[in-house]
């Protein structure tokens, strides 16, 4: 057998976080954050690849790490194919204080309160809250606040047992989790905003590896980088910091709003599927807003693309110049923000 490493990280939610379990209730459980490993390993082999992928070889290397049902050229040691192949990824949560019993509490977050749900901040609390006639809000794992209560349920430690050629690999993944990573219901827009405490921060520099030109992102269906253009990264961060969680939402509800209704009437028509739709299916948003730590111990926002072109299945389609001329506008929007500011 392989020799194990075992990588440790304190993980917080900086604004609630939707992570349903059975009965649709918040609650810290290990399959989102594997899930969330695989998104951004796909991100960092593609980068590896210089963007040049192979499905087929990537889901091999995927399925051989992350485990798989599917493969059909996977062999074990001995030349036996292999039907399906256990995680080599080992993942396990802990309490910071060592109460193994309180790992898995429910989240006692009700709703986006105290967001308010006016018409200014709707973009926010959509989907989270007054889901139907008798159905009660969601209830979430609550943000940190600088509350000692609170960290009983926004902080744990997470554990990471891999083989010890893949820990370079993992370590990697959750700089990009710490810089970029969100987890749930309607994370997209800022929900679930994940800090990864005791690693470096992603720095622009270092960002540049995962980015290709907004065109070239437009040609694939799946968000395989961030995205730049002659103005730099598509990246963007806020001017001004905040000293709770629901104020800062507030500002990404008002934005994100602004940016959507710049697409509604391009050329005659309502270009506003590029960024995410939810019938007759459901593409989630490649534009990302996450709140992230300030320098001065406040937070703020990042926004960032992935942009790439609406997969065929789902039932939408928008010409290829059309979507270009939609990001460009999306970008435009941002750049004239008062609020955020580009990156790079």
């Amino acid at each position: 057998m392989k020799p194990m490493k075992t990588l440790s990280y304190q993980v917080t939610f900086l604004t609630p976080a939707f992570l349903g379990n059975a009965e649709q209730s918040g609650q810290w459980r290990t399959p989102p954050f594997k899930h969330l490993l695989r998104e951004w390993w796909r991100v960092a082999y593609a980068a590896d690849h210089k963007f040049e992928i192979n499905m087929a070889a990537m889901r091999h290397e995927e399925g051989k790490l992350f485990g798989h049902a599917w493969l059909d050229d996977d062999y074990d040691q001995r030349g036996q194919k292999v039907a399906a192949r256990k995680s080599l990824v080992r993942m396990r949560l802990e309490h910071p204080s060592g109460d193994h019993d309180k790992a898995w509490l429910v989240g006692t977050q009700r709703g986006v309160a105290p967001l308010s749900d006016g018409l200014e901040t709707s973009y926010a609390w959509f989907g989270l809250i007054k889901r139907g006639r008798g159905q009660p809000d969601r209830t979430a794992i609550k943000a940190a606040d600088g509350n000692n209560a609170t960290a009983n349920e926004t902080t744990r430690l997470l554990h990471i047992a891999v083989p010890d050629g893949f820990a370079p690999k993992i370590l990697e993944i959750m700089q990009l989790i710490d810089a970029f990573g969100l987890l749930g219901s309607r994370s997209r827009g800022g929900w679930g905003a994940l800090h990864v405490e005791g690693i470096d921060r992603m720095r622009r520099e270092a960002m540049s590896r995962y980015t290709r030109p907004l065109d070239k992102c437009l040609e694939q269906d799946w968000a395989m980088s961030l995205a730049r253009n002659d103005d730099g990264l598509c990246v963007w961060q806020s001017n001004s910091s905040f000293d709770a969680w629901h104020k800062a939402m507030r500002v990404v509800a008002i934005e994100r709003r602004l940016v959507r209704s710049k697409l509604k009437g391009i050329n005659g028509r309502d270009l506003r599927p590029a960024l995410g739709f939810v019938t007759p299916s459901r593409m989630p948003s490649p534009l990302r807003w996450k709140i992230i730590p300030s320098d001065n111990g406040k937070l703020g926002i990042r926004v960032f693309a992935l942009p790439h072109k609406l997969p065929a299945e789902n039932g939408k389609s928008i010409q290829a110049d059309l979507l270009r001329r939609a990001w460009r506008v999306v970008c435009n929007t941002l750049d004239q923000s008062q609020h955020v500011t580009r990156l790079g």
